[in-house]
């Protein structure tokens, strides 16, 4: 029986522009953020350390602002442009919303602390019951740790744990522990999916 459902944000209930952020960025600053297509190892290892709550992702920006702008301005400017270039899927709201009722609802992100400063200025999170973030808990979703923990802390049985999410390594790490996955495509096919299982009508 199903106690708690665990949502991914990212390509769940938003999808992100990071062209378009990285844009923006090079325009304004000559900042590149596609750290991994521009091979700059350094700032990608820092961005990995940041999701893990290592280090602040104000390293890796560091690295990458070659030209010595303002840090603070770098930073602000990135955030304003994440949410910009932030789209929340309406739908996928309206499910967590209905789904509160009946369910102790969860989001379990990979992200860093300036992502998550974003989340919760734009009210992303507001709905769920209990937020859990790689930068707070240590790990990332790849890392089966990460679902021990959030399954500990909701008191609850990997069985009794539905977990959504769009990336395969991450519902293939949350399977070897047995809670229960759907890996989401479209909206239409999660609701399909959430039906069959009863979840809801």
């Amino acid at each position: 029986m199903i106690k708690a459902i665990i949502f991914d944000l990212g390509g769940v209930c938003f999808e992100i522009d990071w062209f378009k952020i990285n844009d923006e960025m090079i325009k304004k600053f000559n900042i590149t953020t596609l750290v991994k297509s521009a091979g700059n190892e350094k700032a990608i290892e820092y961005y990995k350390e940041a999701l893990e709550g290592k280090r602040h992702p104000k390293d890796m920006f560091k690295e990458l602002n070659k030209e010595n702008h303002n840090l603070d301005e770098v930073i602000k400017f990135y955030k304003e442009m994440y949410k910009k270039y932030k789209k929340h899927n309406p739908k996928i709201y309206a499910l967590i919303k209905k789904l509160k009722n009946k369910f102790v609802l969860v989001c379990l992100s990979d992200t860093n602390s300036i992502h998550f400063e974003a989340h919760q200025e734009q009210e992303t999170v507001k709905d769920f019951h209990k937020v859990f973030t790689s930068f707070q808990i240590g790990s990332i979703k790849r890392d089966a740790n990460t679902f021990k923990k959030v399954i500990d802390s909701l008191s609850i049985t990997p069985e009794e744990a539905l977990f959504i999410d769009d990336n395969e390594k991450n519902i293939e790490t949350a399977s070897s522990l047995c809670i229960q996955t759907i890996r989401y495509t479209r909206y239409k096919e999660l609701v399909k999916e959430l039906k069959s299982r009863k979840i809801i009508k």
